[in-house]
C-alpha cells in the first residue's frame, strides 16, 4: 500500500473521523470561549481603568479645589506639575469654557487654545451648543497619541458651586454652571505592554491546553473507539474467512460491549449451525452410501435373478431333452452287462468289456444327477411352508454329512443359542440349502479342520434369525466371491460338480425372503450366514405394501 493510499485508508476510519470532528469542535468552542472571555475581560479591564481614572481625576480635582478656590495660582501650578511628573501621567490640563488652557503640567501649553473638534473635545462640542453635562459613561476616552501609544483621558467638569461664586476673589456669575474642565490624560503604554505580554502568555497557554485536549481526545478515541472497532473488524474478518471459533474479548458495559457480546453469540450460533450442517452432511453421505450399496446389492440380485431365470429356462429344456436318452443309455448298459456276463467266457476280453460297460453306467448316472440338479434348479418346487424347529433341521443335516466329515478328519462344533428356534419354512429346502453349505465347507478343508455351525438371534429386527456355517478351509478370493452365487460357476473340476450348489442355496433363501452373506479371506476359511425371517409371508406382505406406497408417491 502506497503512502497516499495509506493516508486515505486512515482518514476513512471511524476513529479518525471522530477524532477530527471532536478536535475541530473543541477548537471552535475554545476559540469562541477565548474570544468571549477576552471581550469580557477587555470590557471589565476598561471599566476598571475608567473607574480608576475617574477616581484619580476626582482626587486631583479635590486636591486642586482649595488652591483654586483661594486663587492660589502658583500653588495650583506646582501641584499640577508635581502630579504630572508621576509615571504614567501624560498630561493634566484645566480648560475654561472657551477651550483655553489655563493650567497644565506643560508650561508651553498655558494660554493656548485647543481644537474643540479634536478627539478629546468632540464629545461635548459635537453639537452647535456645547453640552453642559456629559454622561458619566462618555467622560473617558481612549485614543492613540500621534500613532505611538494609547492614552486614556478623563474629562471632569469644574462646576460653579456656591462657594465659588460667593468668594470675594471670583467674578463668576451664579448662572454660569460650568467654570472649566479638568482634563487628566494617563498613558496606557505600560498597561498595553503588560496586556500584550499576557495575551501572548494566554495564547501559549491556549495552545498548550488545546494540544493537551486534542491529545486526551486522541487517547480517549483510540481506547474507546479504535481498539474496540479493530477487535470487531478482526473478528468479522476471521468469521468471514471461516474461523467460527473466533471470539471478541471486549469487557465493556457500553454499546460496543453489547455489540461484542452479540457477535460472540452470533459466532456461537454459527458454530452450532455449522456443526449441525456437518453432522447432517455426514449423515446424508452415510445414507447415500448406504442406499448406494443397497441399490448395488439389489441390482446384483436382479441381475442374478434374471440370469438364474434365463439359465433356469435353458436348463429345464436341456435337462428335459437329455433325461430320456440318458435313461435309455443306462438301461441298455445294464442289459448288455447281464448278457456279457452270461454269454462271454471269463477272460481278459470279458473283463475289459464289463469295465467299459460299468464306465458307461457310472457316467450315465453322473449325467442323470446333473440333469436332476438342473431340473431342481430350473423348476424348484412349490414351497410348503410350515412351522419347524431350526435346531432339529440343523441336527438332521449334520447326521447326513457326519460320515463324510469323519473321513476327512473334520471336527464339528455346534452352537445352537436360539432360545426360540421356531420358524416358518420349507423343511426340505432348508435342509437342502444347509446341506449344500456343509458339503462345500467340508470339501474346502483338504487336510482336516474345524467346522462350526451356529444359530443366533439377528438383533434388530427381532423377527430374524441367523444360521451360519464356518470352516477353516482355503478361503475364497475376492474375484470368486463376486460370482459364487451365479449358476454354473464353480472352482471344482468337472468330475465334482457343475456349479449349481450355491445358486440353489441362494434361490432357496430368497424364496424364504432371506439373505445370504459370506465373509472370507484367502487362507483363513469362510463363513456363510443365512438370514431367515421367522415368518416369510409377513415380510413379503410388508414389502408389497411398501412398493405400493412408493408407487402411489410417484
Amino acid at each position: 500500500m502506497t503512502g497516499p493510499e495509506k493516508l486515505r485508508s486512515i482518514a476513512s476510519t471511524l476513529s479518525f473521523r471522530l477524532f477530527f470532528i471532536l478536535s475541530v469542535s473543541i477548537l471552535l468552542l475554545f476559540a469562541a470561549y477565548v474570544a468571549v472571555s477576552w471581550r469580557f475581560q477587555s470590557l471589565t479591564l476598561r471599566q476598571e481603568i475608567t473607574a480608576e481614572a475617574y477616581r484619580s481625576s476626582d482626587f486631583i480635582r479635590q486636591s486642586l479645589y482649595t488652591s483654586m478656590l483661594g486663587n492660589e495660582r502658583e500653588r495650583t501650578y506646582a501641584m499640577i506639575r508635581l502630579i504630572g511628573s508621576e509615571p504614567g501621567v501624560e498630561a493634566i490640563r484645566i480648560y475654561n469654557k472657551q477651550g483655553e488652557i489655563k493650567f497644565s503640567n506643560s508650561e508651553e501649553e498655558i494660554g493656548t487654545a485647543v481644537d474643540l473638534q479634536a478627539e478629546a473635545c468632540y464629545a461635548c462640542h459635537a453639537s452647535a451648543e456645547p453640552l453642559e453635562a456629559l454622561p458619566s459613561a462618555e467622560r473617558a476616552r481612549i485614543y492613540r497619541k500621534e500613532g505611538a501609544y494609547r492614552v486614556l483621558g478623563t474629562i471632569n467638569p469644574i462646576r460653579n458651586e456656591e462657594s465659588c461664586w460667593n468668594a470675594a476673589c471670583h467674578a463668576h456669575s451664579p448662572e454660569q454652571s460650568i467654570l472649566g474642565v479638568l482634563d487628566v490624560q494617563m498613558s496606557m503604554e505600560q498597561l498595553d505592554r503588560i496586556v500584550g505580554e499576557r495575551q501572548w502568555q494566554a495564547l501559549g497557554l491556549a495552545v498548550v491546553i488545546l494540544s493537551l485536549s486534542m491529545l486526551l481526545t486522541a487517547v480517549i478515541v483510540y481506547r474507546a473507539v479504535h481498539l474496540p472497532a479493530r477487535q470487531l473488524r478482526r473478528g468479522t474478518d476471521e468469521l468471514a474467512r471461516g474461523n467460527l471459533d473466533v471470539a471478541i474479548d471486549l469487557e465493556r458495559s457500553d454499546e460496543l460491549g453489547d455489540l461484542a457480546k452479540s457477535f460472540n453469540r452470533m459466532a456461537a450460533s454459527l458454530r452450532e449451525a455449522d456443526a449441525e450442517l456437518r453432522s447432517w452432511s455426514q449423515t446424508l453421505e452415510d445414507r447415500v452410501r448406504q442406499k448406494t450399496e443397497e441399490l448395488e446389492q439389489m441390482n446384483q440380485q436382479m441381475i442374478r435373478v434374471e440370469r438364474t431365470a434365463s439359465l433356469g429356462r435353458m436348463a429345464a429344456t436341456v435337462a428335459h431333452e437329455l433325461n430320456n436318452p440318458l435313461s435309455g443309455i443306462l438301461t441298455y448298459a445294464k442289459l448288455i452287462t447281464k448278457r456279457v456276463e452270461r454269454s462271454l467266457p471269463e477272460g481278459p476280453d470279458r473283463e475289459k468289456v464289463l469295465d467299459n460297460l460299468d464306465l458307461i453306467r457310472s457316467e450315465s448316472v453322473r449325467c442323470g444327477n446333473i440333469v436332476r440338479d438342473l431340473l431342481t434348479f430350473a423348476r424348484g418346487r412349490s414351497a410348503e411352508f410350515a412351522p419347524a424347529h431350526l435346531h432339529e433341521l440343523v441336527e438332521q443335516t449334520l447326521k447326513l454329512i457326519s460320515h463324510h466329515g469323519k473321513l476327512k478328519q473334520i471336527h464339528t462344533e455346534v452352537e445352537l443359542t436360539l432360545a426360540n428356534d421356531e420358524i416358518i419354512c420349507d423343511r426340505e429346502q432348508i435342509v437342502q440349502a444347509l446341506l449344500a453349505l456343509l458339503i462345500n465347507a467340508v470339501e474346502a478343508m483338504h487336510d482336516g479342520g474345524r467346522l462350526v455351525v451356529r444359530t443366533a438371534a439377528a438383533g434388530e429386527p427381532a423377527d430374524l434369525v441367523h444360521l451360519s456355517v464356518r470352516d477353516d478351509g482355503v478361503g475364497i478370493p475376492p474375484e470368486v466371491r463376486e460370482h459364487m452365487f451365479d449358476p454354473f460357476f464353480s472352482t471344482k473340476n468337472e468330475a465334482k460338480g457343475v456349479g449349481l450348489g450355491l445358486a440353489v442355496v441362494y434361490g432357496i433363501v430368497r424364496r424364504h425372503e432371506g439373505n445370504v452373506s459370506v465373509e472370507s479371506r484367502p487362507g483363513e476359511g469362510a463363513t456363510f450366514t443365512l438370514e431367515l425371517p421367522r415368518d416369510p409371508a409377513s415380510v413379503a406382505r410388508a414389502r408389497s405394501h411398501k412398493n405400493r406406497e412408493h408407487g402411489s408417491d410417484v
